[in-house]
C-alpha cells in the first residue's frame, strides 16, 4: 500500500500589519490543512515546526526557512506545501537556491493543492516570476511605509518606537505635552546630580536604568526630538527633528554636561601631586589652558603651556599655593555669606534689555542666514537653466559661502551668550547647594583651615563651573605685571562674577582673610536664602 505523503507546511505573514499576523497564520493553518486532506496526504505534528504559527518575527520566519531546508535531505518528509507563492519568499535569489535544494533532495513542492514539477524549467520561471513580482511588491511597501513616516515626522508627529520620556503627544489635536511627574522626576534627579550624587544613586532612587537616565539627562531633556530613519538597501539616511517641550533649561543642561566633564577630569580619580586649581588656571593673553608642576624641591606651580599657535610668554611660572590660597580666600568669603553670594551670582545676568538685545542680533543674523540660503539655492537654479555656468557662478558662489560663514560664526557666539546666561532657577539651586555644603561644613565651626582637600576641590568646582553670559570657561585668569613687588595679577571669573586680584598677598590681606573665614563659621548657619 502506498504511504501518503509527509507535507512540511510554511505558513507566515506576507505583508499583514502586526496586528492582523495572528489571525492571518490561523487561517493559513486551517487551508494548509484542508489541501493537504484533499491530497491524501498527512502532516506530522514535527513538520509544524517549520511555520511561524505564534508570531511574525521576520528573522525568525527565515530561521526556519533554513531549518527546512537543512532537513530536507533527511526523510523526515516528503513535501512542502505553501497557501500561495507569496508565502514561500519574496527573495528571487533566496527562491532559486531553497527550490534547488528541494529538487535535489526529491522534494515535492505544492502551492495550495497544485503540484509544482521543480525539474520543469516553464514551473520554475512561474516561481521565480512570482517571487521577483512579490520581492518588488514588498520592497515598494516598505519605501511608502518610510517615505510616509518621514514625512509624518516633518509635520511634528511621532512616528518611529516610543515617545521621548516625559512627553505625552495627542494625536487628535496633534499637540505636544509633559507628563508632570516625569518631569519633576527628571528635575530632581538634575537637582541631584549638580550637587554631587552619582547618576547610578539617583537612578536607584528613581527605579531607572541608569544607562537610560544618563540619556535623558544629556541627550533627551532638551527642546529637540531626533528620529532616525535608514534602509540602506534603498540608500535612505534621514534625520528628522522635532520640536518637543523641554523637560530641562538649557542652562541646566549645560551644567550637566560641564559636570560631566569636570567629573572625567578635574575631579576624577586620585593626584599624585594634587593641584587644587587643576585645569581652571588659564592666561589672561592667549587663553591657554596652565598645566601643574612640581620642581626637584618639591614646590608646585602652575606653569604657561608652551607650543602655542599664538604668540604668547611661556615662561609664566606661578605659585600654586600662593594663588590657591587667595582663590580659595576670596571664594569662600563669597560663598560662607548667602545674601552676598545670592547678589554676586545675581550680578552676573545680564539686564533685560541686555538680553532682548541678544535676542534681537539673534533674529537678524537668522533671518540673514536664511537670505543667503535662498541666494545659493537661486544660482542653482540659473546653473541648471543654462542662464550661467559653472565657471560664471563659482565666483558668487564662493562670496555666498564666505557670508554664510561669517554670519554663522557670529550667531554661534550669541547663542553661546543666551544659552549660559544663568536663569533664577540655576541662582537658586546654587545658592541652596553651596548653603548646604556649608551647613555640613560649619556642623564643628571649621573654618577655611579645617576643610580637606576634597572640600575645598568641591567648592572650586562649583565656583567654575559651566562658562559665563559671554561663553568663556570660567576659572582663574592669569598675567604678569610691572609691578616687582606684585607681579602678577588674576582675575577669578566664577559665577558670582569677577574680582581681581594681585599677588603675593600682603601678610594683612591674609589676616584679614582669616579672620572673615573665622567669623563667617562661628556665625554660621546663615539665614535660608
Amino acid at each position: 500500500m502506498k504511504q501518503p505523503l509527509r507535507f512540511a507546511p510554511i505558513v507566515r505573514v506576507s505583508t499583514e500589519t502586526q496586528e492582523k499576523a495572528g489571525e492571518s497564520l490561523k487561517t493559513q493553518r486551517t487551508q494548509i490543512e484542508n489541501y493537504v486532506r484533499n491530497l491524501g496526504g498527512k502532516i506530522p505534528d514535527y513538520c509544524w515546526a517549520y511555520s511561524g504559527q505564534e508570531h511574525a518575527t521576520p528573522d525568525q520566519e527565515r530561521r526556519k526557512l533554513h531549518q527546512l531546508l537543512a532537513d530536507s535531505s533527511k526523510g523526515i518528509f516528503d513535501a512542502v506545501i505553501v497557501c500561495d507563492a507569496s508565502r514561500w519568499t519574496r527573495d528571487n535569489l533566496e527562491s532559486k537556491k531553497g527550490l534547488k535544494i528541494l529538487r535535489d533532495n526529491h522534494i515535492k513542492f505544492f502551492v495550495a493543492g497544485q503540484e509544482f514539477d521543480l525539474a520543469s524549467p516553464e514551473q520554475r520561471l512561474f516561481l521565480g516570476l512570482s517571487a521577483e513580482f512579490h520581492e518588488f511588491q514588498a520592497k515598494q511597501q516598505k519605501l511608502k511605509s518610510i517615505q510616509n513616516r518621514i514625512a509624518r515626522a516633518k509635520r511634528g508627529i511621532p512616528t518611529a518606537g516610543r515617545l521621548p520620556y516625559g512627553r505625552t503627544f495627542n494625536s487628535t489635536t496633534g499637540k505636544w505635552g509633559l507628563d508632570k511627574k516625569k518631569v519633576k522626576d527628571i528635575e530632581w534627579a538634575a537637582e541631584q546630580y549638580l550637587s554631587g550624587k552619582s547618576a547610578v544613586a539617583i537612578a536607584q532612587t528613581l527605579g531607572m536604568d541608569s544607562s537610560y537616565l544618563w540619556e535623558v539627562l544629556t541627550k533627551r531633556s532638551g527642546d529637540e526630538w531626533s528620529i532616525e530613519f535608514t534602509l540602506s538597501e534603498m540608500n535612505i539616511h534621514e534625520i528628522v527633528k522635532i520640536k518637543v517641550p523641554p523637560l530641562l533649561s538649557n542652562q541646566t543642561i549645560s551644567a550637566i554636561h560641564e559636570r560631566a566633564q569636570a567629573n572625567k577630569t578635574y575631579m576624577h580619580g586620585q593626584i599624585k601631586n594634587k593641584y587644587l586649581l587643576s585645569r581652571m588656571v588659564f592666561c589672561t593673553e592667549c587663553g591657554g589652558s596652565f598645566s601643574g608642576q612640581t620642581n626637584h624641591g618639591n614646590r608646585r606651580y602652575y606653569c604657561h603651556p608652551d607650543k602655542r599657535k599664538t604668540q604668547c610668554d611661556p615662561s609664566i611660572w606661578v605659585r600654586a599655593d600662593m594663588l590657591e590660597e587667595a582663590v580659595l580666600h576670596h571664594i569662600f568669603h563669597i560663598f560662607g555669606d548667602v545674601a552676598s553670594m545670592k547678589k554676586s551670582i545675581a550680578k552676573a545676568i545680564p539686564n533685560p534689555s541686555q538680553i532682548v538685545k541678544l535676542e534681537k542680533q539673534k533674529s537678524f543674523l537668522e533671518n540673514k542666514i536664511t537670505a543667503t540660503i535662498k541666494e545659493k539655492q537661486n544660482l542653482v537654479r540659473s546653473i541648471a537653466k543654462g542662464i550661467l555656468t559653472d565657471e560664471e557662478a563659482a565666483n558668487d558662489m564662493n562670496k555666498i559661502r564666505e557670508r554664510e560663514n561669517a554670519l554663522s560664526l557670529e550667531l554661534n557666539i550669541i547663542q553661546q551668550q543666551l544659552e549660559h546666561i544663568p536663569t533664577k532657577q540655576f541662582i537658586d539651586r546654587k545658592v541652596r547647594y553651596i548653603s548646604n555644603f556649608f551647613t555640613q561644613l560649619y556642623k564643628s565651626h571649621n573654618a577655611l583651615s579645617g576643610m580637606s582637600y576634597e572640600n575645598k576641590r568641591e567648592l572650586v568646582a562649583q565656583a567654575f563651573a559651566g562658562r559665563d553670559s559671554e561663553g568663556r570657561r570660567r576659572g582663574v585668569y592669569v598675567r604678569k605685571t610691572n609691578n616687582t613687588d606684585k607681579p602678577w595679577e588674576f582675575t577669578i571669573r566664577g559665577v558670582f562674577g569677577e574680582y581681581i586680584g594681585q599677588l603675593p598677598l600682603s601678610e594683612l590681606d591674609l589676616e584679614l582673610m582669616t579672620e572673615a573665614a573665622t567669623s563667617l563659621a562661628m556665625h554660621w548657619p546663615a539665614p535660608s536664602p
